[in-house]
């Protein structure tokens, strides 16, 4: 094998940032009635000299199988946190539900240290 690092690329991202996580609940505000929690990760970048930021909405919820009206409802949730944050509904904004997918649990894990608890938190117990 022939495999060597070569010089430096400069890449259009400035920076990613992690903001922390929100809780929603259904109902009281307690541990027994988390539902599910809000990631909001920001990528900053550069688009022809001018700094943009990606906005991303990830919402993890407790029941994988939650009827299109209740994916619906998340959604929503997910546009009133971006409002009370300031945040506007445009190209740079992406609101996701997390469902079953093993691969976007482990990129959340690495950018959240704290993911594996909160997760604990919101696994549906049998």
């Amino acid at each position: 094998m022939s495999l060597k690092l070569g010089s430096a690329i400069a890449v259009s991202t400035n920076y990613i940032k992690s903001n922390p996580a929100v809780p929603v609940y259904n109902g009281e505000e307690n541990p027994n009635n988390l539902y599910a929690v809000i990631y909001h990760i920001e990528i900053g970048y550069n688009e022809s000299s001018v700094q943009k930021t990606k906005q991303y909405i990830i919402i993890d919820y407790k029941e994988f199988d939650l009827s299109q009206d209740k994916k619906n409802e998340l959604i929503e949730i997910g546009k009133e946190y971006c409002k009370n944050k300031g945040i506007s509904e445009n190209d740079e904004l992406q609101i996701a539900l997390l469902d079953d997918n093993e691969e976007a649990e482990i990129f959340l894990e690495k950018i959240f240290n704290n993911m594996k608890v909160i997760r604990g938190l919101i696994t549906k117990k049998d």
